[in-house]
C-alpha cells in the first residue's frame, strides 16, 4: 500500500464516541427521550424568570434547528453561542455576553456527558506514532474549548501536532477551506496525507474533493455516494491497512 506522511482524523465518533443515550431523560406529554434540554433548564433556571420547561423546550429545539440551517446553505460555522443567542431572541430573554455563557457551558457540560471513549484507540494511535506517522485532527464542533477539553480528558491531546475545530476556522466540513488549512499547518501535499473518518459527506466526500485519500469508518449499513480509498469497522483494522 502506498505510503503516507501523515494521518488526519475526524473526532466525533470517529475517535470519541457520542452515546444520546447517557444524555439527561427529558420528559414531556407522555413521551421519554434524551437530550441536553432538561440539564440546561434546570442549572439556568433562576436566570429564566417565570418559564416552565413546556414554554423553554420548544424554542431550545427551534434554535437547534434554525442553527443547522443557517450551517447547511454555506458550510460556514457559526459558535454555539449563536444558537442560544436565538434562543433568547425567541424567548424575550436579553442578550448578555455572562448569560450567553452560561448557557453554552450548561449545555457542553451536558453534552460532554454523553461521550466515551474506546480505550483501544489509544493503542491504535501509538500504533501509527511507531510508525511514524504525524497526526492531527480535524473536526467539526462549534465550541473549540469543549472538543480540547475532551482531548485532554482521554488523554490523547499530545498525539495530535495539530488540532483543527470548525469553530475556530469558520468553515464546515465538507468544504475545502478547513480541509486546506489542515494540510498548511502541517505542511504537508494532499497526495501525502490520508483522512480517517466516520460522515459520508463531511469526512469521506469532503476530503475526496481535495485530493486526499480517505478510510471510511463504517459504524453501520448504508448507502453512500462517497468513494473512500478503504472501507473498516472499527480503529483497530487501520494495523491491516497502514
Amino acid at each position: 500500500m502506498k505510503r503516507y506522511s501523515a494521518v488526519l482524523f475526524d473526532l466525533f465518533d470517529t475517535l470519541v464516541m457520542f452515546r444520546p443515550s447517557l444524555l439527561p431523560k427529558v420528559t414531556l406529554n407522555g413521551e421519554t427521550w434524551n437530550s441536553t434540554a432538561q440539564h440546561v433548564f434546570t442549572q439556568m433556571r433562576e436566570s429564566l424568570g417565570e418559564m416552565e420547561f413546556t414554554d423553554f423546550y420548544r424554542p431550545f429545539v427551534e434554535s437547534h434547528r434554525e442553527l443547522l440551517e443557517l450551517r447547511q446553505k454555506d458550510l460556514k460555522e457559526y459558535p454555539n453561542r449563536k444558537r442560544f443567542e436565538i434562543f433568547m431572541e425567541k424567548t424575550g430573554l436579553k442578550v448578555d455576553d455572562n448569560l450567553l455563557e452560561r448557557f453554552v457551558c450548561s449545555h457542553m457540560e451536558s453534552l460532554s456527558g454523553a461521550m466515551v471513549y474506546p480505550k483501544h484507540h489509544t493503542e491504535i494511535l501509538f500504533y501509527l506514532k511507531e510508525k511514524g506517522y504525524r497526526l492531527s485532527v480535524v473536526s467539526n464542533f462549534d465550541h473549540a474549548p469543549t472538543a480540547r477539553k475532551l482531548l485532554g480528558k482521554f488523554e490523547i491531546m499530545d498525539f495530535f501536532e495539530h488540532i483543527v475545530i470548525s469553530e475556530e476556522v469558520g468553515w464546515r466540513k465538507p468544504h475545502r477551506k478547513i480541509f486546506e488549512l489542515a494540510l498548511s499547518r502541517l505542511g504537508e501535499n494532499a497526495s501525502d496525507v490520508i483522512f480517517i473518518g466516520d460522515n459520508q459527506e463531511a469526512d469521506i466526500m469532503g476530503s475526496s474533493d481535495c485530493g486526499i485519500d480517505s478510510i471510511w469508518v463504517k459504524r453501520k449499513e448504508q448507502l453512500t455516494r462517497a468513494e473512500p480509498k478503504f472501507i473498516i469497522k472499527d480503529l483497530q483494522d487501520l494495523k491491516e491497512l497502514i
